[in-house]
């Protein structure tokens, strides 16, 4: 952003709730009801930067946090876009999201396969689809990264739950 290469974040998450446990209707304009979805990407910011900046960027409309459920027909121009959580989203979800990217963008989608719940995407895994797709192609990178930035807890955890139960 502070080179001018895009002119704004947007960062997509999947309306998917942990293990499918569903909340049930939840009150407010759109804003409010992507709060929940929301906070995590605010969660991940205020690490790096301090609440004073944050409200900056939302004020000044450089970053939103937005549902896919609405992405159909857009065209998202200028933008560095992130899809949060691409594990939970089914190949046909994630191939209409990649459609919308437009000129001047970049797209970044962020998983991790060993959070993968939603038992609905199973052999229909867009982050696998599209990995397999656009392996070598001049316009496409892969990086995996092995290790937990969160917290030594989290890294702990995350490598016990990977280890096959005996």
């Amino acid at each position: 952003m502070e080179k001018r290469l895009h002119k704004k974040v947007i960062v997509f998450r999947p309306l998917y709730p942990v293990g499918g446990q569903e909340l049930g209707y939840l009150p407010g304009s759109e804003g409010e009801k992507m709060s929940p979805w929301a906070q995590a990407v605010f969660d991940t910011l205020g690490a790096l930067v301090s609440a004073q900046v944050i409200e900056e960027i939302l004020a000044r409309g450089l970053i939103e946090v937005l549902p896919l459920t609405h992405i159909r027909g857009r065209s998202l121009h200028d933008s560095f876009v992130i899809v949060d959580e691409a594990q939970s989203l089914e190949r046909g979800v994630l191939l209409t999201v990649l459609s919308r990217i437009g000129q001047g963008s970049r797209v970044i989608l962020t998983h991790d396969v060993a959070q993968r719940d939603n038992l609905r995407v199973g052999r229909h895994d867009g982050v696998v689809a599209v990995v397999e797709s656009l392996k070598g192609h001049p316009l496409f990178a892969h990086i995996t990264l092995t290790r937990s930035e969160r917290s030594q807890i989290a890294a702990l955890v995350t490598e016990m739950l990977e280890e096959p139960i005996a």
